[in-house]
């Protein structure tokens, strides 16, 4: 079991623990208010140990802090960046702790920890010093479950140091779900299964310094809003809970009420308290019979601001699927469709300064299963003043082009490069059929989506200064020629008799002209209508 210590370690509001790569190049390592400090300033370019599934945790519970404090000083604006002022920020949400034990990384176990909930004397044989529940790592006691898609290994990082385990700490307890017995997830999500989303708006080409100040002007500005929200579920309406690690949790406790909650409450859905041995730290976990928040019947729609909901009956937070933001899910996700609809997060809508600036969308998030992970996803989408003005305001007319342009994305992936790559396997292996079950289509029609990916976004802004008939041949050309490059693509790659690959390639690529003029009529007509002008007069 834990050992009672009389030493507390790694306090963050006064020992540089949180290192950084500042803008001059130069490397520091920093206390909690230098950040802060520091990000008010733009000299932060990145954080030396945060990895890329926990930058946007670590952004919000950056945002979520500095938000709160500054509301309990009453504090309307950001102090700039006086050291000094945002040490009293920080300090302003744990009053009763004079050591700054919620800020430290080490405190005695009756005491809270950052992120860490204070341990009984009775719950102090449930933190077992076996090998399944001391965990030597930080990578071991992240979020993350290893998967070929996220190149990242488990339990590596023996040579770990203090901000390795800080950002792995914020990163399990404000976006993990449930991983078995006794261990729960996150109110944030739809479902023990689902995932934390984060979407978002912020100055085109934002530095680190620049996306967290948007942030969080937007939501001081917004307060009454993020209120009225918060009432409507529950919320506190006075003396709330912003740091929950603060509170006193036991294996038997009951969840937590929103009703006693800050609506930016800070998550910590673990039982976890890290220690110091042998100047090295570890973390120590026990089980609890409930979640740490009662929010299920909200289905992770808490009214967070980086978190989309779709408006289903009832509503409910976005999860995350191994499809990521292709560009028909984000078109989706910001457009709805004729099966969907959703409410964009008050951080993804544009704020009044905004509406004549080019910006850019981000959407990230971890897709989660039972017991796996499903990729890290995440998307930056430009977007230039004239489509901002339209995404502030009525949205249908650009969304009915958006869904249109999915549309015909589909029948040029579907109906015309996918038969003509099975008439290209066919003929190169010989084969009179393919075996749908061992579909040698799947790559190249990833390599497809991948490539309208990169144009679909960009296509659509374009558009809305052209012709809708204009507009909408372009977008059927460039289909077409990303669906020709892909099957030559196909063609070169696939082993065969030179005389089969000739025979191969010719069929197909008779079979995709013919089906491209057939499902994207626009290619038809624009050629129609210059024979017509081209003919003599």
């Amino acid at each position: 079991m834990i050992r009672s210590r009389l030493h507390m370690g790694y306090n963050l509001i006064e020992e540089p623990i949180i290192r950084v790569e500042q803008a001059s190049g130069a490397q520091e390592a920093m206390t909690l208010p230098q950040v802060y400090s520091a990000l008010i300033a733009d000299q932060i370019v990145h954080y030396t140990a945060l990895r890329p599934h926990q930058v946007f945790a670590w952004h919000a519970f950056l945002v979520q802090v500095a938000a709160m404090g500054l509301e309990a000083l009453g504090w309307n604006e950001p102090p700039g960046d006086d050291e000094i002022a945002w040490t009293e920020i920080l300090r302003a949400l744990t009053p009763d702790w004079s050591n700054d034990e919620p800020w430290s990384l080490v405190t005695p176990p009756d005491r809270p920890a950052l992120l860490q909930a204070p341990v009984s004397k009775a719950d102090l044989p449930q933190y077992k010093k076996e090998f399944k529940n001391e965990i030597s790592t930080p990578d071991a006691l992240d979020m993350l479950v290893t998967a070929k898609n996220h190149d990242l290994k488990s339990a590596r990082m023996t040579h770990s140091h203090p901000d390795d385990w800080l950002f792995a700490l914020v990163s399990l307890q404000t976006q993990e779900g449930v991983m078995g017995s006794g261990k729960y997830g996150i109110a944030r999500m739809n479902g023990g299964y689902g995932s934390r989303s984060y979407l978002a708006l912020r100055p085109a080409e934002a530095s680190v310094g620049a996306a967290f100040w948007r942030d969080l002007t937007v939501i001081l500005e917004k307060r009454d809003i993020l209120w009225d929200t918060a009432q409507t579920h529950g919320f506190a309406t006075q003396q709330a809970i912003p740091l929950i690690w603060t509170e006193s949790w036991s294996r038997g406790d009951q969840p937590l009420p929103l009703a006693r909650l800050h609506p930016l409450f800070v998550e910590m859905c673990r039982r976890i308290r890290l220690e110091s041995r042998d100047g090295r730290l570890l973390a120590q976990t026990a089980g609890s019979k409930h979640a740490r928040v009662a929010a299920s019947h909200l289905n992770g729609d808490l009214g967070d601001p980086w978190t989309l909901v779709e408006l289903s009956d009832p509503p409910k937070s976005l999860s995350i699927t191994s499809e990521g933001f292709s560009y028909r899910r984000l078109s989706e996700l910001i457009f709805g469709s004729d099966k969907r609809s959703y409410r964009l997060p008050l951080l993804a809508e544009p704020s009044e300064q905004e509406r004549t600036s080019s910006a850019q969308l981000v959407a990230t998030g971890i897709a989660r299963g039972q017991g796996k992970t499903e990729g890290f996803h995440s998307q930056v989408v430009d977007i230039p003043p004239k489509a901002i003005s339209l995404l502030a305001g009525d949205r249908q007319g650009i969304a009915q082009r958006a869904q249109e342009r999915v549309r015909r994305a589909g029948e040029a992936q579907g109906k015309c490069l996918r038969s003509s790559l099975i008439v290209l396997f066919q003929i190169q292996n010989g084969r009179n059929h393919l075996n749908l079950n061992d579909d040698l289509t799947k790559p190249w029609l990833d390599r497809f989506d991948h490539r309208v990916d990169q144009h679909f976004f960009s296509e659509l802004w374009h558009s809305l200064e052209m012709d809708e008939e204009d507009a909408s041949h372009e977008w059927d050309k460039t289909l077409a020629d990303i669906a020709r490059k892909t099957l030559d693509e196909a063609s070169e790659a696939a082993p065969s008799l030179d005389e089969r690959r000739i025979m191969a390639q010719a069929r197909a690529r008779n079979m995709l002209e013919g089906a491209l003029y057939k499902h994207l009529p626009n290619l038809r007509r624009k050629k129609v209508a210059v024979e017509a002008n081209d003919e003599p007069q």
